[in-house]
């Protein structure tokens, strides 16, 4: 993510630790490797998709579609959107699009997009 917020902002703030949130956080493995990490928060109107991150050289092998296919089932069982918002020079987008997201909204930084649940529906 570094790459993006420096293209972004021009430069690169780490996340404080203290705003970590373990309970949201599942850690991706790979043949016993950490390579990344997802982050939901299941709130009442709708799962917010607030990090799925990859290390590069595990991306573009379906490691991605795979967690979104997991999570937009979670999101049919619970006829809840999904939401998340990501930086426009993040390529990630495309991934998003693939696998049914839209774009609601953006700003000079971010799209914000979402995947809708119809009721009832699969």
């Amino acid at each position: 993510m570094r790459k993006y917020a420096e293209s972004t902002w021009g430069n690169w703030i780490p996340e404080p630790l203290d705003n970590f949130r373990p309970e949201i956080h599942q850690i991706i493995q790979f043949d016993g490797d950490e390579i990344g990490c997802i982050a939901v928060i299941d709130e009442p109107e709708a799962l917010m998709l607030e990090k799925l991150y990859i290390l590069p050289s595990y991306q573009r092998h379906g490691i991605g579609t795979m967690l979104l296919g997991r999570l937009i089932k979670r999101a049919h069982a619970g006829e809840k959107p999904i939401r998340l918002r990501v930086l426009r020079v993040n390529p990630a987008r495309q991934l998003y699009e693939k696998n049914g997201f839209e774009v609601e909204r953006s700003t000079k930084e971010r799209h914000f997009m979402s995947y809708i649940v119809l009721p009832g529906g699969t």
